[in-house]
C-alpha cells in the first residue's frame, strides 16, 4: 500500500510454483482453493497465500524483511535470501509477543512503539513511524471487514465477532501452529 497499491488493486490467485532449493514447490491457499483475480482487500481479508507471494515479490523480500525488523521481529536473524518469498507465508519463525507488538503499530496509526512489560505508566519508548496514517487505517479497515474475508471464512466463522474487530490468521510451515 505504501508503494501505490490500493484496496482495489487486482492480484492473481491462481496455481503458483517456484524453485525452492533443488526442487519445485507448489504453493496453495489454506483451503486449496483458487479464486482467480481478487482485490488486495479480498486477498488480505482471506489470508490468501498466492496473492501474498505476488505481493512480497512486488515489494521484494529484502524490503519486507527490513520492515519486519523495524517492527521488532528480533527472531528474524537470517538474510532475506534465506527466507525468500516464503517470508510472506510464515517460514520465518517469530514469537507471539513479536506478532502482538507488530500489529499494535496499526492500532497506533502506523507508529511502532516497542511493547514493554513495566509497572511505570510513563516508561520511555523508542517510537518510529513505519506506515502512514492512511495505510494503517486502511489495513485496520480491511482486517475488521467480515465481508472482505467471506471467501475463506464464511459469515458463520469464529472470526465474525459481535463487535468490529480486526483479525488476521496465520499458519507456520508444516502447520505446526496457527495464531
Amino acid at each position: 500500500l505504501e508503494k501505490d497499491w490500493t484496496a482495489v488493486t487486482i492480484i492473481e490467485d491462481l496455481p503458483y510454483s517456484n524453485r525452492i532449493g533443488q526442487g519445485i514447490h507448489h504453493f496453495h491457499n489454506y483451503s486449496n482453493s483458487y479464486y482467480g483475480k481478487v482485490t488486495l482487500r479480498t486477498a488480505l481479508g482471506n489470508s490468501l497465500n498466492i496473492p501474498a507471494l505476488h505481493t512480497i515479490n512486488y515489494v521484494t523480500p529484502e524490503k519486507y524483511l527490513f520492515i519486519l525488523q523495524n517492527l521488532g521481529f528480533k527472531s528474524l536473524t537470517q538474510a532475506a535470501d534465506y527466507y525468500d518469498e516464503g517470508l510472506a507465508l510464515g517460514n520465518g519463525e517469530v514469537t507471539l509477543f513479536e506478532l502482538a507488538q507488530a500489529y499494535s503499530t496499526f492500532a497506533n496509526r502506523g507508529i511502532f512503539s516497542p511493547l514493554k512489560i513495566t509497572f511505570y505508566r510513563d516508561a520511555p519508548s523508542d517510537k518510529k513511524r513505519i506506515y502512514s496514517d492512511e495505510v494503517s487505517s486502511l489495513i485496520g479497515n480491511i482486517l475488521s471487514d467480515p465481508w472482505a474475508r467471506n471467501l475463506e471464512f464464511s459469515r458463520g466463522s469464529v472470526l465474525n465477532l459481535p463487535t468490529q474487530t480486526a483479525v488476521k490468521t496465520g499458519t507456520s510451515n508444516d502447520y505446526r501452529d496457527a495464531w
